[in-house]
């Protein structure tokens, strides 16, 4: 059994994770943990709750600071996605599809103040 530390990383509300991909193998144990201070959701594809034990809802909070551990099942597919969001974040559905293979991506938040203002 292998551990891998995922760190999510902030920035103001950007949400980042460290490292955005690890490979899904099972009876490997991944950790969460929110190096922030601020709060971060989880968010989880059915496909990726599926292969995790214990089975989370997604969205998982994190308050700063806190982790949460999850043991790999045996992968069924492949393109696996999550994304890291700061807490109280609009929550879309993730209808991309991860890397090929039996691998976790973790898709960074997308900065969504209107304040930002893009284009012309």
């Amino acid at each position: 059994m292998i551990k891998i530390v995922v760190e999510i990383v902030q920035d103001g509300d950007y949400r980042g994770a460290q490292p955005p991909q690890v490979g899904v193998a099972a009876g490997n144990e991944i950790e969460f943990v929110n190096a922030g201070s601020a709060g971060t959701l989880l968010v989880l594809t059915p496909a990726t709750e599926s292969i995790l034990s214990p089975k989370p809802t997604s969205p998982v909070t994190l308050a700063g600071g806190a982790t949460v551990t999850y043991t790999f099942l045996q992968p069924a597919g492949s393109g696996y996605l999550a994304q890291v969001l700061p807490e109280g974040s609009p929550i879309y559905p993730l209808d991309e599809q991860g890397a090929d293979g039996p691998v976790l991506t973790i898709e960074p938040s997308v900065n969504r103040d209107p304040r930002n203002r893009t284009g012309g």
